[in-house]
């Protein structure tokens, strides 16, 4: 979690090889609760070099680290790596970027997939779709979209006009997408492996951007381009970015972001302009047959209900428990609603046309450090969302 950190960027100096750079990243943990697996993000693009490889070392011990391309050009434009510090301690760690070299590959704490259906069942990966207008490739890309999975939860980002972000719940931690793909069979959940547990149906789902009009949202149709790309696939952090160009006259990027040891998707949208006279929201579903919840002004939505996750499926899968939450930051906050699906939370964009939310689920089958009622997942979400509104970060250079 990101919570209580704060940075001091300092001693950077340029070593005497031009290609290399080192610099100090002290990061501070000013309450008593530890914070572990912290994201650390670092900006490459001011460099005179492009990176090829990253060192982060603390106490002369070598921490995983990744360098993540996010334009597409193949130049790293960020350095990422997590933290973990005790309440009241100061980390300080050593990065070094060179020119030279190849990146070191760190065991995988995240994945993340996309393909193609083909004739031959092999599913070839890509890593970019495109499609012109509203054609329909749902059925062409497996799993329906890309899929992103940290040990503790496992999501994926339909690529049709619905856009869902569809769930994934687990018995235990760990990865285990690259052999289930959301289309866990029998011998799986003999072996305890999880499952898709979520039925969208009509509704938004959970933490799905829509266009919202008349009260209620609207699909993500009437675009002249829709595109979904996988830009970072791990060690530690994966990031699936959805390209819907021509969206009601403004070209928009919406970035998912899940991070190694968190349960959390982080949505980051992008806009080339401001939304005339129309407006995007997001929410989570109203789960089954008697389903709890509720958005308050605080741009907190949350629900917790019982339901088949595949209506086409009972036989294999029994209805299952999920909890859902979606957290707006009051700056990204224009309004909420409630329809007959759904709790919503009506979005802005803020003077730099981006905004930010965050979507978080879990699963009754969680045997470890689970949530199994709808009073324990509220008491988390709650407090998930002030971790998130005090999260009280500061980044400093040294001059």
């Amino acid at each position: 979690m990101k919570k209580f950190v704060s940075f001091a960027l300092l001693a950077m100096c340029i070593c005497a090889n031009a290609s290399e750079e080192s610099f100090k990243i002290n990061v501070s943990n000013t309450k008593l609760k530890s914070v572990k697996d912290y994201p650390v993000v670092v900006d490459l693009r001011e460099l005179k070099f492009a990176v090829k490889s990253a060192v982060v070392t603390l106490n002369g011990i070598e921490v995983p680290c990744q360098l993540d391309d996010m334009n597409g050009d193949l130049c790293p434009d960020e350095l990422v790596f997590l933290a973990d510090v005790d309440g009241g301690i100061e980390n300080k760690y050593n990065v070094c970027l060179r020119s030279e070299g190849e990146q070191k590959v760190y065991p995988a704490r995240v994945y993340a997939n996309m393909g193609l259906n083909d004739k031959y069942g092999k599913y070839p990966t890509i890593n970019n779709i495109e499609a012109a207008g509203d054609s329909y490739l749902f059925k062409d890309v497996f799993p329906h979209g890309a899929e992103l999975e940290s040990e503790l939860t496992a999501y994926r980002v339909y690529f049709d006009n619905r856009q869902n972000i569809d769930l994934y719940g687990k018995r235990k931690q760990g990865l285990e997408l690259e052999r289930t793909h959301f289309y866990s069979v029998q011998k799986d959940l003999d072996e305890g492996l999880g499952n898709d547990v979520l039925w969208a149906g009509g509704s938004m789902g959970c933490g799905t951007l829509r266009e919202f009009k008349n009260g209620s949202p609207v699909l993500v149709e009437n675009v002249k381009i829709r595109g979904e790309r996988i830009i970072a696939y791990g060690p530690l952090r994966t990031i699936v970015e959805m390209k819907d160009m021509g969206w009601n006259g403004n070209n928009i990027k919406t970035r998912y972001i899940l991070y190694a040891g968190h349960r959390e998707v982080e949505v980051q949208v992008f806009s080339n302009g401001p939304l005339v006279k129309w407006q995007m929201c997001t929410g989570v579903q109203k789960v089954g047959q008697e389903p709890f919840g509720w958005v308050k002004k605080n741009g907190l939505a949350v629900s917790w209900g019982k339901d088949f996750p595949d209506y086409g499926k009972k036989e294999l899968y029994a209805p299952e428990a999920v909890g859902l939450a979606v957290y707006v930051p009051e700056k990204y906050l224009a309004d909420v609603a409630e329809d007959e699906l759904q709790y919503m939370c009506v979005l802005k964009l803020d003077k730099q046309n981006t905004l930010k939310y965050y979507v978080t689920f879990c699963a009754d089958m969680e045997k470890e450090d689970g949530f199994h009622s709808a009073a324990e997942w509220i008491e988390y979400v709650q407090k998930w969302m002030f971790e998130k509104k005090n999260e009280g970060v500061i980044i400093k250079k040294a001059k």
